[in-house]
């Protein structure tokens, strides 16, 4: 179909928000076949913008950033009207942060970004992983029956990044839920997205009156001297990537070793690692399926397609990796192939996390099998249902059984010793349990964090 005039968007565009994100991957592949490489969609009525389909055309534009702009501000549709927070969702707008941003405003974001990130170990993260994971398998341990969403993939990295940021446990609840209310859109995702600022401003500000040794801390006092407002909107972007989409990561890994015979069995006989089934999950089910956005700084005809300058370009990830023309002659359990994958992006923009974030769910996969070693689905496979959301890719439960066992849990809160695993720093008041944890008795941060994703 031919999308080479300038009023292709409109004229063509298919909708995918309301109930039919439910069935995403279906109506990416249906807009494959029928546009291509790239794709006219509506996000909410009368609000049009391209995905782009093809593994080469997202690459191109992830790693151009003079010709695909990152500044949401630049999007036509809001310029024009079409498009206003209560009829899109969170992610299409403007944040303060590297994400976000161009140059000089992007220069000055990232490095404070890379910086505070820079004194987390891979030692400390492991050690403090594994602890974490301990923790939450030893409650449901002696029931043989467990949601790995619910009571793992969740927590997970809630605590760590509780750990990270030095966040008590109630903030660290605040936070990750407005968050997931952004990521999953709807009536909520405005509301949730105005809270999640107001409520990261709130706690920039006591770190900069009370400094410590967290993330948050590190970027008040970098140098290159960020005010509140702007520290408060790259703690959001830090807290979208290190909850929602590692926990999907760690969900989506825990469901391939559930269901796909060949990759759990090469891992049983040593013929796969743990980081190798990762690396292959985040091509096969990355934990985001698409992203928006880049917006062209001219007109520009892209795989065939009239693009206005400003028009919106949402990043297909999982599109990408199912292409085609790439995706045949590649095989994601064959270390030769298997980083060309696009889930942490790549180009100036590309996650600084990424290392961290990789580790982190090879560590919690792997304590969760060295934990519960036979653990296998309670349900047919069919039966699992994923969540309804235009950008993420995660499932609602993942319901396993077990032979009851009894794990000991570590004696201390995963936390205590230090917020930040690279150090051992002095410990923030604000988030230091009440009490030291004992099997069958669980401090009150506990029960708060157990309630919580149920």
């Amino acid at each position: 179909m031919s999308l080479d005039d300038r009023e292709a968007l409109h004229r063509l565009a298919v909708p995918v928000y309301g109930e039919l994100d439910a069935d995403l991957p279906d109506v990416l592949e249906r807009l494959r076949k029928q546009f291509g490489r790239i794709a006219p969609v509506e996000v909410a009525p009368g609000v049009a913008a391209w995905i782009l389909l093809g593994y080469d055309v997202n690459r191109r534009v992830l790693q151009d950033s003079a010709e695909f702009a990152r500044d949401p501000r630049r999007w036509r549709e809001a310029r024009e009207g079409r498009a206003t927070p209560e009829k899109v969702p969170g992610p299409f707008w403007y944040f303060r942060n590297a994400l976000a941003s161009d140059d000089p405003d992007h220069s000055r974001y990232r490095p404070v970004i890379v910086d505070a990130l820079s004194g987390i170990t891979a030692d400390g993260t492991r050690l403090a992983v594994r602890r974490i994971a301990t923790e939450l398998l030893a409650p449901v341990a002696l029931t043989g029956k467990a949601d790995l969403v619910a009571d793992f993939a969740f927590r997970v990295p809630l605590l760590v990044l509780n750990r990270y940021f030095g966040l008590s446990a109630e903030e660290g609840l605040e936070l990750v839920e407005l968050m997931r209310q952004v990521w999953d859109g709807g009536e909520e995702a405005e509301k949730a997205r105005l809270g999640l600022f107001a409520y990261a401003q709130s706690v920039t500000a006591r770190r900069r009156e009370n400094p410590g040794s967290d993330i948050v801390s590190r970027m008040v006092r970098h140098p290159n001297a960020l005010d509140d407002e702007e520290i408060a909107h790259q703690l959001i972007l830090l807290i979208s990537a290190a909850h929602d989409p590692l926990m999907n990561l760690i969900a989506n890994t825990a469901h391939t070793l559930l269901t796909d015979e060949e990759v759990r069995y090469d891992l049983a006989g040593a013929h796969l690692r743990v980081e190798e089934v990762v690396d292959t999950v985040l091509w096969r089910s990355p934990p985001i399926t698409l992203l928006p956005g880049r917006y062209p700084v001219r007109d520009t005809l892209l795989e065939g397609a009239y693009v206005q300058e400003g028009d919106c370009l949402i990043i297909g990830y999982g599109p990408a990796h199912a292409d085609p023309a790439v995706a045949p002659y590649i095989d994601p359990l064959s270390p030769s192939g298997i980083r060309g994958h696009l889930a942490w992006g790549t180009g100036p923009h590309a996650c600084p996390a990424q290392r961290i974030s990789r580790q982190i769910a090879v560590d919690a996969v792997s304590a969760l099998l060295d934990l519960l070693p036979d653990v296998r689905l309670a349900v047919p496979p069919e039966s699992l249902e994923r969540r309804r959301s235009l950008f993420a890719h995660g499932l609602k439960a993942l319901p396993v059984t077990f032979t009851p066992v009894d794990i000991t849990p570590p004696t201390e809160a995963p936390w205590q010793q230090s917020q930040n695993p690279s150090s051992s720093s002095q410990e923030n008041p604000a988030s230091k349990p009440s009490s030291s944890v004992k099997r069958g008795r669980l401090p009150e941060w506990w029960s708060k964090v157990w309630k919580f994703g149920r």
